[in-house]
C-alpha cells in the first residue's frame, strides 16, 4: 500500500504511491523535447560572441582575445537577467504585510561548450572538469561580495525544465536574501545537531551506506543516491562524503572528481530515461554563514518526467509514483 515518507531536511511529507507505482522503465519514452532555438540563430555558439554581453571570463586558447572564438567555456552576464545590480537592499514597507525591495542581484550564464549540440552527459571528462572549474571560480567571486547572502547555481536541460536555448549552459544567481526553503533546511540541520551532536547530512550518508538500497554510485569522496522521501521520480542526490557546508571550499582535485561523478550520473539518467529534461541545483550555505557544522552542501538532479497536479498544488504534499529503491536499482544497472 502507499506510504507517507517524512523529509527530515525540509519537514515536509511526501506520498510514495505504491498502489499506482510505475516501473522505472515506464518513463524511458519521455525524452527531452528540443528547445525552440536553432544553431544558426543561437547566440551562444562560437563566432557569435558579439551577440552576447561581454564575457566576464573565459577559458580559451592562448593568444585569443576576449569575446572572440577560441574559448571552450565562457561566462557572461545574462542578457535577460532575473536580477540586476542595483546597489540597494533597502526594504520598502507599505505596511506590516506589504514589503518590497529592488531586484538587486547578479545573474550570469556559464556557456559550457562552443558546440551547440553537446550535452554534459556526453562530453569528455576534461570538458566537464573545465565547466566545474568555471562554476567554482565564479561561485567564489560572487561569494566574496558582501551585499549578497546566497548563491544559486543551476542547470536546466530541455524545454520541459524551463530552458529556451538548447545550447549547453548553466546559470548562477547571487541574491541579497536567503530563500525560505534554504532556511528550513538549515534550521532542520541545526535542530538535529543540537539534539544529537552531529551533522544530519553526514548521518544520512551513513544510513545510505549501511542500507545500500538507494545508492546509485560512489567515488572516493562523493556518493550518489536516490532520496528516501523523493518528491519526484529519480530525485537524485550527489553529496560529498566529507563534511562541508560551503561549496567555495572545494579543492581543485575534488572539483575534478565531482565533475566525473556528475557526468556519469547524468549519463546514467540519459541512458535509463532516454535523455530526460532535468533541473540540476547546487545547495550550499549562505555566503554570510560559512563553515556551518550542521549543514552540508549537495547537488540535486530532478528529472522532469512527472507533472505537478492539483493535489500537490493544494496540499504541498507531492505524490511520487516511482519507489526510490527501485529507481536506484534501475540507475545502478544503466
Amino acid at each position: 500500500m502507499s506510504e507517507f515518507r517524512y523529509n527530515v531536511l525540509t519537514k515536509d511529507w511526501v506520498i510514495i504511491a505504491t498502489e499506482r507505482a510505475k516501473r522505472p522503465e515506464d518513463f524511458k519514452a519521455r525524452s527531452a523535447a528540443p528547445a525552440s532555438d536553432s544553431k544558426e540563430k543561437c547566440p551562444f555558439c562560437k563566432g557569435k560572441e558579439d551577440k552576447t554581453p561581454p564575457e566576464i571570463f573565459a577559458y580559451r586558447e592562448v593568444g585569443t582575445a576576449p569575446n572572440t572564438p577560441g574559448w571552450w567555456v565562457r561566462v557572461i552576464p545574462n542578457q535577460f537577467p532575473a536580477l540586476s545590480k542595483e546597489n540597494d537592499n533597502d526594504r520598502k514597507r507599505v505596511n506590516d504585510v506589504l514589503v518590497s525591495m529592488k531586484g538587486n542581484g547578479i545573474h550570469d550564464v556559464i556557456i559550457e561548450s562552443p558546440d551547440h549540440n553537446q550535452m554534459m552527459a556526453m562530453m569528455d571528462q576534461k570538458q566537464v572538469e573545465e565547466i566545474f572549474f568555471a562554476y567554482r571560480q565564479r561561485y567564489i567571486e560572487l561569494s566574496e561580495l558582501p551585499e549578497y547572502e546566497s548563491i544559486i547555481l543551476f542547470k536546466n536541460h530541455g524545454a520541459g525544465a524551463g530552458t529556451s536555448l538548447s545550447h549547453p549552459h548553466s546559470q548562477i544567481v547571487a541574491m541579497p536574501i536567503t530563500p525560505m526553503m534554504m532556511r528550513r533546511k538549515i534550521q532542520a540541520g541545526e535542530e538535529y545537531f543540537d539534539q544529537n551532536g552531529k551533522c544530519l547530512y553526514c548521518h544520512l550518508i551513513e544510513i545510505e551506506k549501511e542500507q545500500k538500497e538507494r545508492i546509485v554510485m560512489e567515488s572516493d569522496n562523493f556518493i550518489v543516491f536516490e532520496f528516501f522521501s523523493s518528491n519526484v521520480p529519480f530525485d537524485t542526490v550527489v553529496i560529498p562524503k566529507w563534511h562541508s557546508s560551503s561549496f567555495e571550499n572545494i579543492t581543485a582535485n575534488q572539483c575534478r572528481e565531482l565533475a566525473g561523478v556528475i557526468r556519469l550520473t547524468l549519463k546514467k539518467l540519459y541512458t535509463a530515461l532516454n535523455n530526460p529534461d532535468f533541473n540540476m541545483v547546487l545547495y550550499a550555505s549562505p555566503t554570510h554563514e560559512k563553515d556551518l557544522e550542521y549543514y552540508h552542501w549537495h547537488i540535486k538532479i530532478f528529472p522532469r518526467i512527472s507533472n505537478v497536479a492539483g493535489f500537490e498544488m493544494g496540499s504541498g504534499v507531492y505524490i511520487n509514483t516511482v519507489i526510490p529503491e527501485a529507481a536506484a536499482k534501475y540507475l545502478r544497472e544503466a
